[in-house]
């Protein structure tokens, strides 16, 4: 009696840890990168249209990939061809959602700043995570295109970061962000 008493006390304790556990928020790790890390990681640097998606699983079914082709307007560092396909790992096959978290999204017309890391396999990734992919936005009136660069905080330049506050990223002139990112190139 007293060892069902020890096994029924086991089960309750392990359960509620489970239950404990299970509810609280996970988020994965991503290393903070700046765009001189990216462009070094990377195997390829562009902009361009995200012209298509389309979502697979892998061979053995054990993922779903989503495949990117990005038209290219023009490389910063190497060369992938006029087209480039990316996998981006999640997505949705049929009535299956496989999400992966820090991971970037892309939108069909998009215009984007691209940091791509081919793998020993020759699959093209995203390096970075979501930090290797910027959305180019335009100007309405002026017509010129922007990116949020990731590495200036003019607001609190001299202040500590608070934390679980983001970081405000300013808007950068694409044409000048290709200048920075082909200048950490020469070093």
């Amino acid at each position: 009696m007293k060892n069902f008493k020890k096994i029924k006390r086991l089960i309750f304790c392990l359960s509620m840890c489970f239950l404990f556990f299970s509810v609280t928020e996970s988020k994965a790790q991503v290393k903070k990168m700046s765009s001189k890390d990216l462009t070094e990681k990377s195997t390829a640097v562009l902009y361009g249209k995200c012209k298509s998606k389309k979502c697979e699983w892998n061979a053995n079914k054990s993922a779903i990939y989503t495949y990117i082709t990005i038209a290219t307007e023009e490389y910063i560092k190497g060369n992938l061809g006029s087209e480039v396909v990316v996998a981006v790992p999640g997505g949705r096959v049929g009535n299956m959602l496989y999400e992966v978290s820090e991971t970037p999204f892309f939108t069909v017309d998009e215009d984007v700043v691209a940091f791509v890391w081919t793998n020993p396999k020759g699959k093209n990734l995203i390096t970075g995570g979501f930090q290797g992919k910027m959305k180019i936005e335009k100007d309405a009136k002026t017509g010129k295109r922007f990116v949020n660069d990731p590495d200036v905080d003019s607001d609190n330049a001299n202040q500590k970061p608070v934390p679980g506050q983001e970081k405000k990223a300013e808007k950068l002139q694409l044409e000048d962000y290709v200048v920075k990112l082909k200048g950490y190139m020469k070093h």
